[in-house]
């Protein structure tokens, strides 16, 4: 049995409290808020003890692994009590809020010689990964552009804290990253980075668009909304010598591939096994533990996490000053 300290009884805590109550072999025991009435309500659902002693909890010595679902702003210091005090890590994003408190975070982990892994569930929707799959075995021959769009209603968080860039990092660091892990995953170091931001001053509304050249030559064009009405909605295309690759959540949970020169029976082929009622937390969390029990290999590290920070903050500080910007070695 493992035993797990959750930290964060907000959405995301919620999210990661549903899984937990699907896996086998996996206890929550302590639930710690921010928010005392938050924390006793999700506690009591998982049968688990509440507090509001966040750095109490992450060093609780009934605990194996923390997971860490609390505002970007407190990821490093709770990273670095859990891991002193031999607890396994799982982060979720971004992993901090700058550079010097990633690479710190990694440091403490490896010094104590627990897990730090970041949870960038992107890469565990099906969808994704089918598509990441059909790029990796040709499908569309070689890549050329991507196109990436995230977009949903403005978020809050507990007092506001998303939209206090000195909290959250802002879209380019707080939604946006799961875009740019997925894009340097698939088409490799990014070498350059030219980006916008666009704030609504009388209504919630932020959009940053960010387009990367990557060193084996993909461009891939970012776009993340906050204020977006509607649901929550993602998009992905990938172009290629040979075809096209195209994914939108909001007509259908297939992945289309489109062929060029393709026989004359030949359509929109659907890849298999997409449509699906899989939780990709669930799939996410479930593997991080057969990590943590020495059963797999991450297939998502932390300096994968650091290198998609290195190229967010690279894409805010390009929108900031107006100018193209070269990508420093993290995301390289």
């Amino acid at each position: 049995m493992i035993r797990v300290g959750l930290l964060g009884a907000g959405m995301i805590g919620q999210v990661h409290a549903d899984a937990y109550a699907t896996l086998p072999d996996v206890e929550v025991v302590s639930v710690a808020g921010l928010g005392a009435e938050r924390a006793a309500r999700l506690a009591e659902a998982l049968g688990a003890t509440p507090t509001i002693d966040i750095m109490a909890a992450a060093a609780d010595p009934r605990v194996d692994v923390v997971d860490v679902c609390l505002p970007t702003a407190l990821h490093q210091q709770a990273t670095e009590v859990a891991a002193r005090a031999g607890k396994d890590v799982i982060c979720e994003k971004p992993l901090a809020l700058t550079l010097e408190a990633g690479r710190r975070m990694i440091g403490v982990c490896r010094t104590a010689r627990v897990h730090l892994l970041p949870a960038m569930v992107v890469r565990f929707f099906p969808q994704y990964q089918a598509l990441a799959g059909a790029v990796r075995d040709g499908a569309i021959g070689t890549p050329a552009s991507c196109t990436l769009v995230r977009q949903g209603f403005y978020p809050s968080g507990s007092g506001g804290w998303y939209r206090d860039e000195s909290r959250s990092g802002g879209i380019f660091l707080d939604l946006m990253i799961h875009d740019f892990d997925w894009a340097l995953a698939r088409f490799g170091p990014a070498e350059r980075v030219f980006a916008q931001l666009r704030h609504a001053g009388s209504v919630p509304f932020t959009q940053g668009m960010a387009t990367v050249r990557h060193r084996s030559g993909v461009l891939t064009q970012l776009t993340g909304t906050w204020g977006h009405p509607g649901p929550f909605t993602t998009r992905i295309e990938v172009a290629g010598t040979g075809g096209l690759l195209q994914y939108d959540s909001r007509d259908s949970e297939s992945l289309e591939l489109l062929v060029l020169a393709a026989p004359e029976d030949a359509g929109d082929v659907p890849l298999p096994n997409l449509a699906t009622t899989d939780n990709p937390y669930r799939t996410e969390l479930l593997h991080f533990f057969e990590v943590i029990s020495g059963h797999a290999a991450a297939s998502v590290t932390a300096e994968d996490s650091l290198r998609a920070l290195a190229l967010a903050l690279c894409a805010r500080e390009a929108a900031r000053t107006g100018r193209p910007m070269a990508v420093p070695s993290e995301a390289a």
